[in-house]
């Protein structure tokens, strides 16, 4: 720690000075007689006719030292009590002030990264919907953050634009340091309810309540839904060490996500040993097109896993290949999709298209492709297809839906 000296560029220490010991002991410290001073500045400065000296520690955060305040006088004892109060509480408006402009940089951080993982996790189409509600100048954004409630696809109000803004204004000056530390504190505290990822419920017989402030949420026609796992999953991860499930699971992923982009399916999510897809979704295009997509996706989806390796046992010989095998279950349909939660915000789709995918997979066979019979008009007329006779697939709360298997593929 030191302090620079001037047009010399040298840089002395702080450590035997007045502004070392106010950093060290985060005090203000007064020399009435610079001549009987212990410091060698204040000797120093005695010669050039300062003969009081009046150092003030600014503080960042209460306890935190930021700089200091120096303030000298020719006279000797030239600072009264209320001199020394009146320049303390001037240090502490500056400290004040650099931890707001602090936390300010802070939360623009936060905000930064934020968005970049919004980027990274939800639809382009869908970030050009909800980034409206970043903008403070924008009409969307003072409209939400001035409205006591707001229904999930939007709601009338009896407050016109003006006095929007007024209101909002008006909240907006009311905040202090406090609140804008609680908000900082509140984005980056760790929640672990947070990663409840990948729960897929169905909302179709429920309303949507009107106190929902969701910033996207859309109903979508026509989309292909697909679901995959690995078949004995949770008996294969007993046997193998936790750093190798991870590592099969990132091996096959990396390798479905590669397949995504070269069929051109939207991955949604993962959900531990399952991976679902989209096609049709914030994409012109024709449904016949997405279908053929999807299940060429999900043929490919069958070849690679026979790629990745299942970490060797010890009943097996060190040549032995063994690789995990899938399920894939495909629905056409039509969803609500949204983005859902105020931390780490997560687009997902909700839907009884969405279960009937999922039953599709958990009631397929091993390496084999199960879909339902709306999905099975799509793609029946290629002849590039052999299925299997239809079938009868009971869905719980659904009823029964006629499916087809595709025939294995090689």
């Amino acid at each position: 720690m030191g302090f620079d000296a001037g047009d010399r560029g040298v840089v002395k220490p702080l450590k035997g000075t007045a502004v070392g010991s106010c950093a060290q002991t985060l005090k203000q410290h007064y020399t009435p007689r610079t001549k009987d001073s212990p410091f060698e500045t204040h000797k120093l400065i005695y010669s050039m006719g300062i003969n009081s000296v009046l150092a003030t520690p600014i503080l960042v955060d209460g306890n935190k030292f930021a700089g200091c305040i120096v303030v000298s006088l020719t006279i000797e004892d030239g600072f009264k009590v209320h001199d020394r109060i009146l320049i303390s509480d001037i240090a502490a408006m500056l400290g004040a002030n650099i931890y707001s402009k602090r936390m300010k940089q802070a939360a623009e951080k936060s905000n930064k990264m934020s968005r970049e993982m919004l980027h990274a996790m939800i639809p382009s189409k869908v970030i050009e919907k909800i980034e409206c509600f970043w903008d403070e100048s924008s009409e969307a954004y003072l409209h939400r953050h001035s409205c006591n409630s707001v229904g999930i696809f939007g709601s009338e109000t009896n407050m016109d634009d003006s006095e929007h803004s007024r209101s909002f204004k008006k909240e907006k000056s009311k905040r202090d340091l406090r609140e804008k530390i609680n908000f900082l504190n509140q984005m980056n505290r760790e929640d672990s309810q947070c990663d409840n990822f990948g729960v897929v419920v169905d909302s179709s017989k429920k309303e949507l309540g009107l106190t929902s402030q969701a910033l996207y949420a859309e109903n979508v026609d026509n989309v292909v839904i697909l679901f995959t796992d690995i078949v004995g999953f949770s008996k294969m991860s007993l046997d193998m060490k936790p750093i190798e499930v991870v590592d099969m699971l990132q091996n096959l992923f990396c390798r479905f996500d590669n397949l995504c982009d070269k069929h051109g399916v939207q991955k949604l999510e993962t959900i531990g040993d399952a991976y679902i897809c989209t096609a049709g979704l914030f994409v012109d295009g024709n449904i016949n097109d997405a279908a053929h997509n999807v299940l060429n996706l999900a043929k490919d989806m069958i070849r690679e896993t026979r790629k990745v390796r299942l970490p060797r046992r010890e009943t097996l010989s060190q040549d032995s290949f063994v690789s995990p095998q899938i399920r894939v279950g495909i629905h056409v349909g039509n969803v609500t999709c949204g983005v859902l939660g105020q931390r780490l915000p997560k687009f997902t789709v909700f839907g009884s298209a969405v279960n009937l995918a999922a039953r599709m997979e958990q009631t397929s066979r091993p390496s084999r492709i199960h879909v339902t019979e709306d999905f099975h008009k799509l793609v029946s007329f290629e002849e590039d297809y052999e299925w299997d006779d239809c079938s009868e697939t009971t869905v719980k709360n659904m009823g029964k839906f006629h499916s087809y298997l595709l025939k294995e593929v090689l």
